[in-house]
């Protein structure tokens, strides 16, 4: 009787210990998951000065890089790319997959283990890929793959959160690029208000100008396949919030959607915005 009572009593410690193993089990997985991506973190800003323009950088070290998601494929004005950014820079990280906005949506806090990577950049954006041919005199580049997403990427953290950095026009510089910025007493200039932001019809990307009401232009890029290619550009002034891109000289802003477009304000006027103005020649006499 004894010993029945006290097998009875085992029963419900054999259940709770059975319980806890795969909760132990899962933490122990986690674990090793989060030791292979390491515990030293590279800023991005130091990371990028690892590159010189024109050139492509193979990184054999363990160096690990971390950001939050700030722009990715879901409106289709993003190509097989994510825009990740810390509080020191942002880079482009471009992946071998299609829907990433599924496993990586904005606000996502990303662990980067670029071990193996390559830093190059296109027409002087800087950006991280998986490899490099120069075979033909180009240099071509390839994105990381599906299948070594998880070697590559560790999810850290979700729904962080992102505050866009406010900048005027002087201060649109190199260091900008893949941080996600916001841009005030703008608008579209006369010849690209009220067109279309890309040509939806026949796939093609547009490049509209900014016009600042200091003085300065910067560039809205978008692509033909943007699920927003066929709307029209408002008329008014006010504020963009946009990743800051470069395409050689010129300064772009890639929109992430029109939910970043708040021009309801009224149009420049003065003298820094005349001079934004087209340039018409004047008449022979």
């Amino acid at each position: 009787m004894k010993n029945k009572s006290w097998l009875l009593g085992c029963i419900p410690l054999s259940a709770f210990y059975f319980l806890l193993m795969p909760a132990c089990f899962k933490k122990a997985v986690n674990a090793a998951v989060i030791n292979n991506f390491g515990d030293s973190i590279t800023s991005i800003k130091t990371f990028r000065k690892m590159h010189t323009l024109g050139m492509a950088e193979y990184i054999a070290q363990p160096i690990f890089i971390q950001g939050t998601v700030v722009a990715n494929d879901e409106h289709d004005n993003i190509y097989k790319s994510l825009y990740i950014q810390d509080k020191t820079g942002g880079i482009v990280l471009v992946l071998d997959g299609q829907s990433l906005y599924q496993t990586y949506p904005i606000g996502t806090l990303v662990k980067i283990k670029t071990q193996n990577l390559f830093l190059t950049d296109y027409r002087h954006m800087v950006q991280l890929v998986a490899s490099v041919d120069s075979s033909s005199g180009v240099l071509i580049t390839s994105g990381i793959p599906t299948p070594l997403f998880a070697k590559h990427i560790q999810v850290v953290a979700e729904n962080e959160p992102i505050f866009p950095l406010m900048v005027n026009y002087k201060n649109l510089t190199d260091t900008l690029q893949g941080r996600l910025i916001q841009i005030t007493a703008v608008e579209f200039s006369a010849a690209d208000t009220g067109k279309t932001y890309a040509d939806k019809k026949n796939k093609i990307g547009l490049s509209r100008s900014l016009k600042f009401c200091t003085g300065g232009t910067i560039y809205l890029r978008t692509s033909g396949y943007a699920d927003f290619a066929g709307v029209t550009t408002p008329a008014g002034n006010g504020m963009v919030i946009g990743v800051y891109s470069v395409y050689n000289n010129e300064k772009q802003l890639i929109l992430r959607d029109t939910n970043d477009i708040l021009l309801k304000a009224k149009r420049c006027t003065g003298a820094a915005w005349l001079q934004n103005l087209p340039q018409t020649a004047p008449k022979a006499p």
